[in-house]
């Protein structure tokens, strides 16, 4: 059964930039009692491309465990189709109900090397989302999506970026179920049909997004939009504050629950960046 609302969950971190797998626990649990639908476990939100595959496997195992029978997809995506296969093996293993990947990344693969990665992928036996992250990988054709979507046990994909009209001539060609990704659009998916949403902002304004779609699909769509606005408020101000750090804090102040920084190459916000993120955050309604 599909979810309309993932939380693409954050890895906390000590101050010696181990997992601090005991608040992972917590925020799991915090998340899931905001409105989730179920937890993204170890995705572009986790750092997953900073941790290891020991720390994949056991924060994904963490997840699964705190959410108690609550649905959980796991990322899985890596450069090439060995370890990715190992991670969806073991996200299976451990209780997954789905698995995601981006498409293979730095070098400059052939199509048909990526439909065998996926094609790959999907012979584990979870229902597989494409996650389609142009600005990160590579963009594909409408031609190309629909080839993706044909593969068999590719359930869908989780769309993070603005081409709307690519996104709904996916929609109009294949059918397949689409999470919109990039959270300051989601009024926008929306329109184009998205089914749901995964969201890095979702860790500490899970609401915001559940009164837009509620208000959207009444057709109260000034009022969504006026939500939507606030809600990108306090995401400018992270973006222009450090990004994912910043998205860490503000987890960390509404849920009560230290998250730490992020691992290095980024760098810890400055007293007066997380004085401007609460004052926003305060401004907005996100923390009271």
């Amino acid at each position: 059964m599909k979810k309309r609302f993932l939380v693409p969950i954050i890895t906390p971190f000590n101050e010696d930039e181990s997992v601090n797998y005991d608040a992972l626990a917590k925020l799991t649990r915090a998340v899931l009692d905001s409105g989730a639908n179920g937890i993204y476990a170890s995705g572009s939100s986790a750092e997953c491309f900073l941790l290891n595959e020991e720390e994949r496997k056991k924060t994904l195992e963490t997840v699964i465990k705190a959410a108690d029978g609550a649905y959980v997809m796991a990322h899985v995506g890596n450069i090439g189709n060995k370890i990715t296969v190992e991670l969806a093996e073991h996200a299976k293993k451990v209780g997954a109900n789905a698995i995601a990947s981006v498409p293979p990344f730095y070098f400059s693969y052939p199509f048909e090397g990526i439909k065998s990665y996926y094609a790959d992928i999907a012979k584990v036996g979870l229902p597989v989302i494409v996650y389609s992250l142009p600005s990160r990988t590579r963009n594909f054709t409408t031609e190309e999506y629909k080839e993706l979507m044909s593969i068999d046990g590719i359930e869908g994909i989780k769309f993070t970026d603005t081409n709307y009209f690519a996104m709904q001539q996916i929609i109009a060609h294949t059918g397949k179920f689409v999470y919109s990704g990039c959270d300051e659009c989601f009024i926008s998916a929306l329109a184009q049909g998205a089914n749901g949403a995964i969201g890095t902002t979702f860790n500490y304004m899970m609401e915001n997004y559940i009164e837009i779609y509620d208000l959207f699909h009444k057709g109260e769509n000034e009022k969504a939009l006026e939500i939507q606005r606030r809600s990108n408020a306090v995401t400018a101000a992270c973006l222009n504050n450090g990004g994912l750090p910043a998205f860490k804090y503000l987890t960390t102040l509404r849920h009560g629950i230290d998250c730490g920084s992020s691992r290095k190459p980024f760098m810890p916000l400055t007293p007066e960046q997380k004085k401007h993120l609460e004052k926003v955050a305060i401004e907005y309604g996100v923390l009271k």
